[in-house]
């Protein structure tokens, strides 16, 4: 397995697609809200709350299609997963060595390089629609505003989700740098 460019893929969707698909979705909330009846009750919660309902939906669906047109042609060639043969723990073991960056086993380094590309597949997906995700639920908190025990575990977990997309971002770029120190 070969990554033709699942970085670059990645990179054009955070820096180019993500920020206009959220940029209109917002203008589009903001619009609905004025027309809305009643728009002078609290209009700027109400365009945020649609924006980003608009937003995540969005985000979601163009990050779904996004990967399977630009991040799944990027791994080459489509086969059976690398690590399908492997038990549990020689799983792990592969998975440890692509993500601290340096194969200690040389011999399987052919084996190490393909799960790195399958892993990365993985985690660029996730990460192309993690953000819809966020701004749905962060539509969600704004529109109820901070009223109750809910309210306030609602945003910890809005916070704890950030965090965790931070480590599956920081994962894909481990793997790109194992990739990158193994290139023949």
């Amino acid at each position: 397995m070969t990554d033709l460019g699942i970085g670059a893929a990645v990179q054009h969707y955070f820096l180019v697609v993500f920020p206009s698909t959220v940029g209109v979705a917002l203008v589009l909330g903001f619009a609905l809200a004025a027309v809305w009846p009643e728009p002078e009750q609290d209009f700027l919660r109400s365009g945020m709350y649609l924006g980003l309902l608009l937003a995540g939906i969005a985000t979601l669906i163009i990050g779904v299609l996004y990967g399977i047109k630009k991040v799944g042609p990027s791994v080459q060639p489509r086969r059976m997963g690398v690590t399908v043969g492997l038990s549990t723990d020689e799983a792990k073991y592969v998975r440890r060595q692509v993500l601290a960056g340096k194969p200690s086993d040389l011999e399987k380094l052919s084996v190490l390089r393909g799960a790195a590309v399958q892993i990365r597949e993985g985690l660029a997906r996730q990460l192309l629609t993690a953000p819809g995700l966020l701004a749905l639920l962060s539509g969600q908190a704004v529109s109820r505003g901070i009223t109750s025990a809910v309210d306030v575990v609602m945003i910890l977990l809005l916070l704890a989700m950030v965090v965790l997309i931070g480590f599956v971002a920081r994962q894909f770029l481990r793997t790109g740098t194992f990739l990158n120190s193994t290139r023949s």
